[in-house]
């Protein structure tokens, strides 16, 4: 059991680094192209700028669905790579589990 509470921390600091860049992905993949320029610069106007794209209704829709899209995969890929849904996956389905979890995870990316 404390062997297993050592992979606690690595684990989070994993999935809080994998959350972080799907949100610089999102933010770089959303609003970049609207704003143009580097938001990181420091530059009033640019900072203008992110604030009234904040503030637009489809800027925002954007933003939620990409947000949606990013939760969804990540919901499935983590809940899929359970020790217990693997279980019932493999009970269930055999040799076909990992080919049903690649190809599961494939559609949450197509989506």
């Amino acid at each position: 059991m404390a062997p297993a509470l050592l992979l606690i921390p690595p684990a989070i600091a994993s999935f809080i680094l994998a959350f972080g860049t799907g949100v610089e992905f999102v933010r770089f993949a959303t609003l970049r192209p609207l704003l143009g320029g580097n938001p990181e610069t420091g530059d009033p106007e640019t900072r203008q700028g992110w604030l009234a794209a904040l503030q637009d209704r489809k800027v925002l829709a954007s933003l939620t669905r990409d947000l949606g899209l990013l939760l969804l995969f990540v919901v499935q890929h983590s809940l899929m790579a359970t020790e217990t849904v693997k279980a019932w996956m493999s009970r269930y389905f055999g040799v076909l589990q990992r080919s049903l979890y690649v190809a599961c995870t494939a559609l949450a990316l197509q989506v």
